[in-house]
């Protein structure tokens, strides 16, 4: 039975061998197309998400701002001010807080021998390289001695440290900051990072105890303050209580909502991942296009082929056979050119992205990602070829099962 069903097929092909290969490359283009858009869209997605993951994840920050709301006495616009003793003794007051840094920020001159650059300065404690992803690639981050002795010790982002020392080794070194002497004890390794909140990226800052930075520079009260909630699911719930208890502290109506500016990472990551869901999304249907036109190819010529076959459709119906056969027939040929095609453009774009990994290009990689083959590339176009193939095999089954088979016989 099989034998017959493809020999029928072959036989029906090779009676149009220019028609058949133009159909045939509809649908092996139309599967590339659409394998590679998915691939690179969700190639994207994963790579900007590696590098906003690259600021932190799971963390919220808090900046300080002023009221916008009167309270028991005190205008509008009063400024809040928050101490970094203040921020650090916040888990003991409220719970569900697995990490909490204050930050200082500020733009300084470092340097090193007669290299100079004005870059951003941060004074942190240690809890700051866990949350915010600071981790020593060389040496080591800052930790509670350096915090305790207000030393002048420092960790430079990596690109800051190929500027300073281009191939020498950093820790061990001094650098001066505003003409001051640090020494640096690590520095960070690389990273992918595409936002920042106040200042440069991290690979261009040096961080340093949050205690040195008071004493050097006088500043009293944060800049802002960053947290990383033990129930990532809890975090807009501990902002609510950090705020009533800050409220209590300073003085504002804890339901001000600029007298505390919060930008909750993951929230924002929600929306991040819905967009770039969207735009792979997106990029599919473009592709589906191109192999929908594949998919009229092959209706197109397996109605040609109905056509052709007319007197033999009605004499499997003059001696018995079944119009659901003949329909399961046609859709049968009509799916298994689809599928052909599609494995044929399947093959082909998993060579074209093997040639997209064997050759990378490092500010493409960075921002476009590595696209592969992956389960999610393969199930959705075998989906979206099965729907094409499905809808293109029907209309001339239904042509073949609903043929006259005395009309047929007739030609």
């Amino acid at each position: 039975m099989i034998g017959i069903f493809l020999r029928n097929m072959l036989r029906d092909l090779v009676r149009q061998p220019l028609r058949t290969a133009l159909t045939f490359s509809g649908v092996v283009w139309g599967t590339f197309s659409v394998v590679l858009l998915i691939a690179f869209g969700d190639s994207v997605a994963t790579a900007q998400m590696k590098r906003f993951h690259g600021m932190g994840q799971g963390i919220v920050l808090m900046f300080p701002s002023r009221t916008t709301l009167p309270w028991q006495g005190f205008l509008k616009g009063k400024a809040v001010r928050v101490t970094p003793e203040v921020v650090e003794a916040i888990p003991e007051k409220v719970p569900g807080i697995e990490l909490i840094s204050p930050e200082f920020v500020g733009s300084r001159l470092i340097s090193h021998g007669r290299k100079d650059f004005r870059n951003t300065v941060r004074g942190v404690n240690p809890g700051f390289e866990r949350m915010r992803n600071t981790i020593a690639g060389r040496g080591r981050f800052l930790n509670p001695e350096d915090m305790a002795g207000r030393k002048r010790v420092c960790l430079i982002g990596d690109v800051l440290a190929e500027d300073l020392f281009e191939a020498d080794e950093p820790v061990g070194r001094t650098i001066l900051i505003d003409g001051v002497p640090f020494l640096v004890v690590g520095v960070m390794q690389k990273k992918s990072q595409n936002s920042n909140y106040n200042g440069q990226r991290d690979e261009r800052c040096a961080f340093i105890p949050w205690t040195t930075f008071t004493a050097l520079y006088g500043v009293k009260y944060v800049s802002n303050f960053i947290f990383r909630p033990l129930d990532l699911g809890r975090s807009p719930a501990v902002v609510r209580d950090i705020k009533t208890h800050l409220s209590k502290l300073i003085g504002f109506d804890p339901a001000d909502p600029d007298a505390i500016a919060t930008w909750d990472t993951l929230e924002f990551e929600k929306q991040f991942a819905a967009f770039f869901l969207a735009f792979t999304v997106f990029l599919g249907l473009i592709g589906s296009f191109t192999l929908l036109v594949g998919g009229v190819g092959v209706a197109s010529i397996m109605r040609v082929v109905v056509d052709e076959r007319t007197r033999e459709i009605g004499i499997k119906l003059a001696v018995g056979a079944r119009r659901r056969t003949i329909l399961r027939q046609f859709f049968a040929e009509s799916l298994t050119i689809m599928l052909l095609g599609g494995a044929a453009g399947l093959a082909l774009s998993a060579g074209a992205l093997a040639a997209v990994r064997a050759f990378p290009t490092a500010g493409f990689s960075e921002f476009v990602g590595v696209p592969i083959l992956n389960p999610l590339v393969i199930v959705s176009t075998i989906l979206i070829l099965l729907a094409i193939g499905v809808a293109a095999g029907m209309i001339p089954a239904r042509a073949a099962a609903s043929t006259d088979p005395i009309a047929a016989l007739r030609k």
